[in-house]
């Protein structure tokens, strides 16, 4: 397993994007930090109608929002 694949899951391949506008996204931000949870999580939740987190370990950030992997060997 490289460094870059650290905290990822196999069980945990999908992606989906979609496009908010700058307004939604801090709303949808501020909704999950006042519920406690990440936006991943959240939307889980919302979505998926689950009604417990299963809150992940999350890398660092760079402060931007974007996740920092460590690719140190």
């Amino acid at each position: 397993m490289t460094a870059s694949q650290t905290h990822r899951s196999t069980e945990r391949t999908a992606s989906i994007l979609f496009r908010l506008s700058h307004e939604d996204r801090a709303e949808l931000k501020r909704r999950a930090s006042d519920a406690g949870l990440s936006v991943q999580v959240y939307l889980e939740m919302k979505a998926l109608d689950r009604y417990e987190a299963t809150e992940r370990r999350s890398g660092p950030t760079t402060g931007d929002g974007q996740g920092v992997l460590d690719l140190a060997m």
